[in-house]
């Protein structure tokens, strides 16, 4: 199965909109939700959420979700940008030393751990982003997805309906329609998807309907946040 024609941006300050130019006339900053789940294993930070947590989540469906500007607003940060600088310092901890910072990731981490809060895992679907994507998929009247590890690699075919199913794994990263519409993807060291549409995708299923997040500007890139760009 070939991989689809587009691909994350490769460099932290490619305005998304840029890089998509001709084949998508949206980029949709789709924010990975945190999760409230109790009597787990705490979160240990560069450790995945364990297993168990993401099951749990999945069960528990949208009850079980925090979103980004509820933890701003727990950690005081005055936008959701903060809690992206912050994430910046979990997991693969990929930021420059110059827009690091420690204190605002030691405070979402101790919120975090007191409330018995789990942060996104960076590089993949969050159990509560694939259910909302399964809603999403199915109001842009699209059966068949294909579904691809980083890179668009080792792609397959994925049903819709397996989307919502919380019994099931999809184990996606990357996500794309056969007639090319719609693509989903993150990069392997951040918190949150770009969903890329067409026009013709749009007048179907907006994805601020489904999705926490925002719509990349000319300016938005992944240092949005972070190098003192704050998103629209």
């Amino acid at each position: 199965m070939a991989q689809p024609p587009f691909s994350y941006p490769g460099d932290d300050d490619t305005p998304y909109l840029k890089h998509f130019e001709g084949k998508f006339a949206s980029v949709f900053v789709t924010l990975n939700p945190f999760l409230s789940i109790s009597g787990h294993a705490p979160y240990k930070n560069g450790d995945s959420i364990p297993d168990s947590v993401v099951h749990a989540a999945k069960l528990a469906g949208p009850s079980c979700g925090v979103s980004w500007q509820e933890i701003a607003e727990l950690c005081g940060f005055p936008s959701i940008g903060h809690v992206n600088r912050a994430l910046r310092l979990t997991g693969s901890k990929r930021i420059s030393a110059k827009y690091a910072n420690q204190d605002e990731t030691d405070r979402m981490l101790n919120v975090c751990a007191s409330q018995g809060i789990y942060p996104p895992g960076e590089g993949y679907a969050s159990p509560l982003l694939e259910l909302a994507m399964g809603a999403f998929a199915r109001d842009l009247c699209q059966e068949n997805l294909i579904n691809a590890g980083p890179f668009g690699s080792f792609p397959k075919t994925l049903q819709n309906s397996d989307l919502p199913e919380k019994h099931q794994d999809c184990d996606w990263v990357e996500l794309w329609t056969p007639d090319h519409s719609l693509y989903c993807s993150i990069d392997i060291d951040y918190h949150y998807y770009l969903i890329c549409q067409t026009d013709e995708s749009l007048k179907r299923a907006k994805p601020h309907a489904y999705f926490e997040g925002f719509y990349a500007d000319t300016e938005t890139s992944d240092l949005w946040g972070i190098g003192g760009l704050a998103p629209v």
